[in-house]
């Protein structure tokens, strides 16, 4: 086997493998956030979610950038993991298409598409057509890169002693599938392997059988790159990431005893060899998700077990993936994730406790609302300096806009978590001296924490969902708990004025109270008026 055999055989599968990134990297820089809306509006159910999948990915060409977003709905719960995976499979259907694209024999037409592709990506002054540019030259570059291929494997068909060692290791479906899933994970690109196996198969080097055996193993193999990357994850990305290596490999499984079958129902879909394979490719996609689509919350829940939620201490930022940086849309996106973390934190752990009764209360609450606040700082630093890291040459004026609005909130987060932790100074006051508040102060406390604790959860719903109208409601209802503040001081003074002896020795506390109730309203506002662009 000659030199430039295999320099054209590995130099037309890199320029296959380099057009594909080319390709993705440039449409998800251009559409990254209506790739975000969509995902958003139309995944309510399992059948939706599938469809959404398969047309996002058939544009991205890229089910990892699918998978990104999955992971920052499914973590702001807006989505349910049944959700995605119904997505999940819609995507793998859609990443089918670029191998689809090469069995119509248009390569003599490839260098077209680099010269196309290459003008906006030299010479447009808006981004966007610049990585639309891109998108078309990644394309043209696939093309190319099949047809260097073809011409590399077609004088291997002369020589018969490399034909029948082929054969004779394509006999045994299970160790081709293997040695696809290897190769796949090396390459990073399923549709690279399959598209040699197209080569291969053109030239009559390889047979239909062991052909399917590569998909059924570049179908395995593409997952090893989520699988990686999920490592240092989120465990929502940890659950997308085995969920789509669950149904791959289950998937080639299954097909694998039935291999002869799945031939004779590729073999009447064409002709023509190529697109056999190119239909196989689709066709097991396409079944995997008709078999496990139905059975997707049982899935989801299974996730759940095998992947369970890590405690609140267990790492500090879940979500701020590096891989994304060069990416702003979706850099951004992963610092929402962390922003609703830091909220649910807020929420969940330190709110319930802070207000509670002294009787009611656990040992060593103001230390355990310290630890909170102290994951609140940390995420606050990291969040500013992963803000800093993003790629500022990439950044739209939209863009730098919503930076600076998710650093004014996580700002407004982390100081929100010290007034929270002074709030459990003045409470530890209380409990040392054994005093309580009188009924009537304890009841109008109350009554103006619920008030600022369901505006806090209003807030963090309007930036969750982006919906301006709760984040209005936030803001004029402002001077509403102004009165009530007003009102809580008076009705104090009262109390005072009739030597109400548990007013007149809690004073200092309660007061203390009511102006830290306030300045977490305040916060509210402010994250509200970040929402609308008042920054």
């Amino acid at each position: 086997m000659d030199f430039s055999l295999v320099t054209g055989l590995l130099g037309g599968l890199a320029l296959f493998i380099f057009g594909t990134n080319l390709i993705s990297d440039g449409l998800q820089h251009a559409a990254a956030r209506e790739v975000q809306q969509i995902l958003r509006a139309f995944t309510r159910n399992r059948i939706l979610g599938m469809l959404v999948g398969l047309v996002i990915t058939f544009f991205l060409q890229s089910s990892a950038v699918t998978t990104v977003l999955l992971v920052g709905f499914v973590s702001a719960g807006l989505m349910s993991l049944s959700q995605a995976l119904g997505v999940i499979l819609g995507a793998a259907i859609g990443s089918t298409f670029t191998v689809q694209l090469i069995v119509f024999r248009i390569s003599n037409y490839a260098l077209w598409g680099v010269i196309i592709g290459l003008i906006p990506y030299l010479f447009a002054r808006r981004r966007r057509w610049r990585y639309f540019g891109q998108a078309i030259l990644g394309l043209g570059l696939i093309f190319y890169g099949v047809m260097v291929m073809t011409a590399a494997v077609e004088p291997l068909k002369n020589y018969p002693a490399f034909v029948t060692d082929l054969n004779r290791l394509a006999s045994n479906p299970w160790l081709v599938v293997l040695l696809a899933t290897v190769f796949t994970a090396i390459v990073q690109s399923s549709a690279g392997p399959v598209a040699l196996a197209i080569s291969l198969a053109g030239q009559g080097i390889i047979t239909l059988e062991p052909a399917l055996a590569v998909v059924l193993g570049a179908n395995i193999g593409t997952t090893a790159t989520g699988l990686i990357s999920s490592l240092g994850s989120s465990r929502e990305a940890k659950r997308v990431a085995v969920a789509h290596f669950f149904f791959k490999v289950v998937g080639a499984l299954l097909f694998l005893p039935l291999l002869p079958y799945f031939m004779l129902l590729v073999r009447l879909t064409s002709p023509d060899i190529g697109r056999q394979i190119a239909n196989g490719h689709t066709l097991f996609n396409a079944i995997n998700m008709l078999i496990f689509l139905p059975f997707t919350p049982w899935v989801g829940r299974l996730l759940e077990k095998i992947v369970p939620d890590a405690p609140l201490t267990a790492k500090v930022a879940e979500y701020l993936d590096e891989a994304v940086l060069d990416v702003p849309e979706l850099a951004l996106s992963r610092v929402r994730q962390e922003l609703l973390r830091m909220a649910a934190i807020i929420k969940d752990e330190m709110f319930p406790r802070v207000m509670l009764p002294l009787p009611e209360r656990e040992v060593g609450l103001a230390e355990k609302i310290r630890e909170m606040d102290s994951i609140l700082d940390r995420l606050y630093q990291a969040i500013a300096r992963y803000l800093a890291r993003v790629t500022q040459a990439n950044l739209s004026e939209e863009q730098s806009v919503e930076e600076a609005k998710l650093l004014y909130i996580a700002n407004d987060l982390e100081h929100l978590g010290d007034v929270v932790v002074e709030m459990a100074r003045q409470w530890r006051k209380l409990e040392e001296t054994g005093l309580e508040f009188s009924e009537r102060g304890q009841a109008e406390l109350q009554e103006m924490y619920s008030r600022v604790q369901k505006n806090f959860i209003l807030v963090m719903d309007a930036f969750a969902t982006n919906d301006v109208k709760l984040a209005g409601q936030v803001i004029k209802g402002h001077p509403e708990i102004l009165r009530l503040e007003k009102e809580l001081r008076y009705s104090h003074f009262q109390r005072l004025q009739e030597e109400n002896r548990w007013s007149l020795e809690t004073s200092a506390v309660h007061m203390d109270l009511i102006n830290s109730l306030l300045r977490i309203n305040i916060h509210n506002v402010s994250i509200a008026q970040a929402i609308l662009g008042i920054i």
